[in-house]
């Protein structure tokens, strides 16, 4: 007697179909922005962007069909170490697709009637990923996926003995296990663009049953090629799309609004089946700082085939080529939360590069406060505007890090950020150049900690280098040094008889002689042009010492000038023809009015007017220190001459290669 005509294939309602975050769910193309442990099956290459650990669980309900309860689908957990590596496990009891052929009773031999039905089952419970990040921009991954594929034949006969009939059934199960290897990369060219692809089972090996029934539903091994791209063409908004090999890809986009909500809509595709058009599907999701919920929706185009039924001859195992969207799956209604822990803080900004401008020169160490030493190139990785900042801290030599003032950067745009640098006296104890190491911090509004940390090695000269610039040639001067202090009070108190009797108007002038005729006797010159870098000597050790060149004795004498009281400048020469015969000389404040100049020289040609620190214009000579052997008179002759030739006659200072620097 037959029983059944029809053979129906029933796919029961409590088993799940794939493991989809809601996320991906609602966007449609999940695969170009995978960036944490969601879906990180899908993208390896995505795991670099989790923050340090990262958790997701997921669950659903089939719309449309009998209630079953929500359905556990998986979790997964990552975790990101050494900066630029990410690894993440899935446990997704859920992910898994079941089919049932009922029994067909056939009259065949009168005796011995039977039947059987079979259960065929796939399952990817376990998954595993590992990325790294080679460039800022580009990132790839592997992973691993372990495949169940179960058939259970069950076989009924129908006994029958004298005028008694019964039935009796017998099983059997073949399972075969394979392992699925996947390889994919990420590459962002652009901060507004992210280009992925990836490959699908790569290298496979099974393990288990083989032969019949088994193998005449086994899916398939054949490798996939998938490729997607991102992009954010505003602050809120994300359009992607991906496209298999297989004929199956999909569109969506993403819209930011305000309170850390995100509305998401998209379509699908498989070009295997008739129509091509598959499914719709619309997503709602919210975060706040380290936590995120989502929920999505996909609706399926062609009812018939989605309804849960179908017959035999419709069945082909070749279209499972994937566990998590297929032509036989059901709507679904997922839901989904994400966790952040550890580091917690999402960041906000990244160093790509860092700049060093020069050398440190320990002298002019108290401008680099103000001068930067170099610049930290960052990126605002995040979609808001911040506000970020930049330190440097190079130990020993500092004592706390050195913060930049606050620079505004616009969503994934970048910006370089000066680094400043104040030193303590640990940096004019070095007698020789040093290489250190100085570690670089950038952190970024409303964030309390580091965004991102790197280093960078500065050179560290000697504390007599010099780098060339008259500007910082002033650093040497030190009239509060000890030795200075000592040697010009004795001199004045030798001299304080003859200066007792000099007229006030003149008392400057006249302890410049002093101190000037005092110290040029005893000094020794060595000719030294100056270059564009140099050795320069503090006043003490030019003091001790007895000799040095033009530098070293125009920082001197400025030193012994200023710790009595007298301003000073430098006048840095440079001809433009001739640099080889750069020469640096110096100006000294008589505190003489321009009205009583007759009262130190007939002729003006030997004085300059011009105002000192409190703005009132008085009398300054030009001294040579290179002469000052032969006496302060020598020193003041060659030094109006000089300062006649370069700035009255050749132009210098209108021209620009003349420069006069005040020292205090």
């Amino acid at each position: 007697m037959l029983l059944c005509a029809l053979v129906i294939m029933h796919p029961v309602p409590t088993s799940g179909q794939s493991l989809i975050d809601a996320r991906a769910l609602g966007l449609g193309a999940s695969f170009p922005v995978v960036r944490d442990s969601r879906e990180f099956s899908a993208n390896p290459a995505g795991l670099v962007h989790i923050r340090d650990w990262d958790l997701s669980l997921t669950t659903y309900i089939n719309p449309g069909t009998a209630f079953q309860g929500f359905i556990f689908h998986g979790m997964t957990l990552g975790k990101r170490f050494f900066g630029d590596e990410a690894l993440a496990l899935r446990y997704a009891p859920g992910s898994s697709i079941r089919f049932v052929i009922p029994p067909v009773l056939s009259l065949g031999d009168a005796s011995t009637p039977q039947s059987n039905d079979r259960e065929i089952a796939y399952d990817e419970q376990f998954a595993i990923a590992y990325a790294h990040r080679f460039l800022p921009g580009l990132s790839a991954g592997i992973g691993a996926r372990l495949r169940r594929e179960e058939v259970t034949d069950t076989r009924y006969q129908i006994v029958i003995r004298d005028t008694l009939s019964y039935p009796t059934a017998t099983q059997s199960t073949l399972v075969d296990h394979a392992w699925l290897l996947d390889a994919s990369v990420m590459w962002q060219p652009f901060p507004a663009l992210t280009v992925s692809a990836a490959g699908r089972n790569l290298v496979w090996w099974r393990t288990g049953d083989t032969g019949s029934p088994l193998a005449d539903y086994a899916l398939p091994t054949k490798p996939v090629v998938e490729a997607g791209f991102a992009y954010a063409p505003g602050a809120r908004v994300l359009l992607a799309g991906t496209m298999a090999s297989t004929g199956a890809g999909g569109a969506g986009v993403e819209w930011s609004v305000p309170f850390g909500l995100a509305l998401r809509g998209g379509v699908r595709w498989d070009t295997r089946v008739a129509p091509a058009f598959d499914a719709i599907n619309v997503g709602l999701g919210w975060s706040y700082e380290f936590f995120a919920m989502d929920v999505g929706y996909l609706r399926y185009i062609d009812r018939q085939r989605h309804s849960g039924f179908g017959t035999v001859s419709t069945f082909d195992p070749a279209l499972l080529t994937d566990l998590d969207i297929h032509p036989y799956a059901l709507d679904r209604l997922a839901f989904s939360a994400r966790a952040v822990f550890g580091s917690t803080r999402q960041s906000l900004a990244r160093i790509e590069d860092i700049t060093v401008f020069g050398s440190i020169y320990p002298a002019s160490a108290e401008i680099l406060a103000y001068k930067p030493v170099g610049a930290v190139r960052v990126r605002n990785i995040s979609a808001r505007p911040i506000n970020a900042r930049a330190s440097l801290y190079v130990e020993r030599f500092m004592d706390a890090p050195t913060e930049s003032p606050s620079t505004y950067i616009a969503p994934g745009a970048v910006a370089d950020i000066p680094l400043m640098a104040v030193f303590n006296e640990q940096v004019k104890k070095l007698t020789a150049l040093s290489v250190r190491e100085g570690d670089v911090s950038v952190s970024a509004s409303p964030a309390e900690s580091y965004d991102d940390r790197s280093q960078t090695r500065l050179v560290i000269m000697g504390r007599n280098a010099w780098d060339g610039d008259s500007r910082t040639l002033r650093f040497f001067v030190t009239p509060d040094d000890p030795a200075v202090l000592r040697y010009s009070r004795d001199v004045l108190l030798e001299h304080r008889d003859s200066l007792g009797n000099v007229p006030g108007m003149l008392e400057r002038f006249a302890k410049a002689r002093v101190l000037i005729n005092s110290f040029a006797g005893q000094l020794l010159y060595i000719n030294d042009p100056k270059l564009t870098a140099d050795y320069v000597q503090y006043p003490s050790e030019t003091l001790q010492l007895r000799g040095g060149d033009c530098d070293d004795f125009t920082v001197c004498f400025a030193a012994l000038l200023s710790s009595i009281g007298l301003s000073t400048a430098f006048v840095d020469v440079v001809p433009p023809d001739h640099p080889d015969n750069s020469h640096i000389f110096m100006l000294c404040d008589t505190g003489v009015e321009p009205r009583y100049g007759a009262s130190i020289a007939d002729n003006p040609k030997r004085y300059v007017v011009r105002r000192n620190a409190t703005g009132i214009e008085t009398l300054w000579l030009p001294l040579e220190t290179t002469v000052a052997a032969r006496g302060f008179d020598e020193a003041w002759t060659t030094g109006a001459q000089e300062y006649f030739d370069d700035v009255e006659v050749g132009l210098g200072l209108v021209k620009g290669w003349v420069h006069i620097v005040d020292v205090n």
